[in-house]
């Protein structure tokens, strides 16, 4: 089938006069007392476009079936904007500042970080604010509307947890640091040296050295690193028993592994304790009420949309 080339084409159209837009602009939907025009959905278009690089490759067909998907998320949208109208929600200055500077501590950005950020992305500050004040109205919007409909009962999250009890058993875990020694083949008198060389280093690991320094000491005759949090049942036997009886900060003995002589020193041990429900049951609440509030979602805005005059002339 034959494939068009619509991000050229549409990008052209952007850069139309704005006496062009008006003549070539027509009705593409109207939303109660509002219209969205052609113009409007054609930006949306190059937009949605621009975020997937192979949307321009797209066929005939699969293009028309994404330009009615933009048009209606438009006409939501729409009817969002119109909602936080009616209610008169609103957002102050202050408010939208504090939520700026929240941005920015958690990004570790200072305000001019944050503008070089954002001109990197085509944006400005007043169209960035405009942004985050759209997002604010929005969760105001929800949560006036949507969220406080929804509840998730004691029952529901234990019900929840024995069906996927698989899902959220707590295996032991425990973190592990390296350093491997090749083992020198049929040289007895170099063998012998890497013994007395592995067990300076456990020494000074358990005499509380620390690890870096321990492993950057070996040059270029060892090699290690953190080896991250292990499930222990899935560990080799050899490893497992080596590590089975230290606690954090415990150095094992010298393990011949692989053609290799290993250290492995424990930093961390993650162990279940206690109901194994009451460390899970807010991670399983949270997540029946990220469903319910979808589902609710999808409800709510049905019913905006049957209650509003909407027409589509796409």
């Amino acid at each position: 089938m034959k494939r068009i080339l619509f991000l050229l084409f549409f990008s052209l159209l952007l850069i139309a006069t704005p006496i062009m837009a008006k003549t070539l602009s027509k009705v593409a939907a109207v939303v109660n007392n509002e219209m969205i025009s052609t113009f409007q959905l054609d930006q949306a278009v190059v937009a949605a476009l621009a975020q997937k690089s192979n949307q321009n490759q797209l066929t005939t067909e699969q293009f028309d079936q994404m330009k009615v998907q933009v048009l209606k998320k438009m006409v939501n949208d729409k009817l969002l904007e119109q909602r936080i109208k009616e209610l008169g929600l609103q957002v102050s200055d202050p408010e939208l500042s504090g939520a700026i500077e929240d941005v920015q501590l958690k990004n570790g950005l200072t305000s001019e970080d944050l503008e070089k950020a954002l001109t990197a992305q085509g944006l400005t500050m007043p169209k960035y604010r405009e942004q985050i004040k759209n997002e604010i109205l929005r969760y105001k919007l929800l949560s006036r509307e949507v969220n406080y409909k929804v509840l998730v009962t004691t029952n529901e999250v234990y019900n929840y947890y024995n069906n996927h009890i698989d899902e959220y058993m707590i295996e032991p875990k425990v973190r592990v640091n390296r350093i491997s020694f090749d083992i020198p083949s049929g040289n007895e008198k170099q063998t012998a040296e890497l013994h007395k060389r592995v067990d300076v280093s456990r020494d000074l690991l358990l005499n509380g050295e620390e690890f870096n320094k321990v492993l950057a000491a070996q040059g270029d005759s060892a090699t290690g690193g953190d080896m991250g949090a292990l499930v222990e049942a899935d560990l080799a036997e050899p490893l497992r028993l080596a590590l089975a009886d230290l606690k954090s900060g415990g150095v094992s003995k010298p393990l011949k592994l692989n053609g290799q002589l290993h250290l492995f020193q424990v930093t961390d041990r993650t162990t279940v304790d206690g109901d194994p429900f009451d460390q899970v049951k807010d991670e399983i609440e949270e997540k029946l009420k990220r469903d319910k509030t979808d589902i609710r979602f999808e409800e709510w805005q049905k019913e905006l949309r049957d209650n509003a005059h909407v027409e589509m002339r796409m």
